[in-house]
């Protein structure tokens, strides 16, 4: 009887899944195919020659990825938290529209981007030397000219610094050495900014929205871009906090000071999304 309960659980799930995604997207010659690339993905029945991937998104996009099992099981998570969660537009005025300013912390190869490529403007940020290219790549093959890609980390100061890939979920890569202790492969040396460069360097005045997946730098990410969040400059953050690197009260606190309310949280075991406005 309980594995029965669990099975129509299940199963009600996947139909209510299924059914918000056809709310969103009336296209549904493009979800079905987004839903069979997606269904290849999950069941590892993608193979082949090539370098490159590709993964036919519920909107019409197409993303692409390397053939390499850390980078397609990271796009199996990320195209779940984007598209079949959504844990980042649970509250419809964080959801992008087409004349809103974005700003998307932690790209990975830009599935947040793609999904909402009809914004008017967006900064992708990818400190991941391959992650980054392949971000390009998807920028270029899907012909976004509103988009801005960068290869920099956000920190708390401008200079270089170590960034640790993680061994099972490349997109979890992060400069904090403590953050998956004993679970990094590869190391590399990246550029590292601070918030407040990103808007010069950017030319962008204005962010309506702000998505945040910096894998543990969310307390730096703050400091090092203080003059701008105080004034007011991001209206609205949704962002991934790590419970086990980031003190939350004294974070939270530290957002407060600075103009932002929290106003809907989602937890997880390791991580919580925050909805922040600014009301200052």
């Amino acid at each position: 009887m309980i594995a029965l309960r669990k099975t129509a659980k299940t199963s009600l799930r996947r139909i209510m899944t299924l059914l918000n995604l056809a709310n969103e997207y009336k296209d549904l010659g493009s979800l079905t195919l987004s839903l069979i690339d997606y269904y290849k993905l999950r069941h590892h029945l993608i193979s082949g020659e090539n370098k490159l991937i590709s993964l036919r998104l519920p909107n019409g996009l197409t993303a692409l990825c390397p053939l390499i099992p850390d980078y397609l099981k990271a796009l199996s998570v990320t195209f779940d938290e984007i598209f079949i969660w959504r844990v980042y537009d649970r509250v419809k005025d964080f959801k992008p529209s087409e004349g809103n300013s974005v700003l998307d912390l932690g790209a990975f190869i830009g599935l947040y981007t793609l999904k909402n490529y009809k914004a008017k403007y967006i900064v992708a940020i990818e400190p991941h030397p391959l992650s980054y290219i392949i971000l390009v790549e998807n920028v270029e093959f899907n012909k976004l000219d509103n988009v801005l890609p960068l290869n920099v980390a956000i920190w708390d100061k401008d200079g270089f610094m170590t960034l640790y890939e993680e061994v099972d979920l490349v997109g979890s890569s992060s400069l904090k050495p403590l953050w998956q202790l004993g679970k990094h492969s590869k190391q590399f040396i990246v550029k590292t900014v601070t918030l407040d460069e990103v808007f010069k360097a950017s030319h962008v005045k204005y962010f309506d929205i702000a998505k945040i997946d910096i894998e543990g730098a969310e307390l730096e990410l703050v400091r090092g871009g203080r003059m701008f969040l105080e004034k007011g400059l991001v209206q609205r953050i949704v962002m991934e906090v790590h419970k086990k690197v980031v003190p939350q009260k004294i974070f939270y606190q530290v957002l407060r000071e600075i103009g932002f309310r929290l106003i809907y949280r989602l937890s997880f075991e390791e991580t919580e999304i925050w909805y922040l406005v600014h009301v200052k």
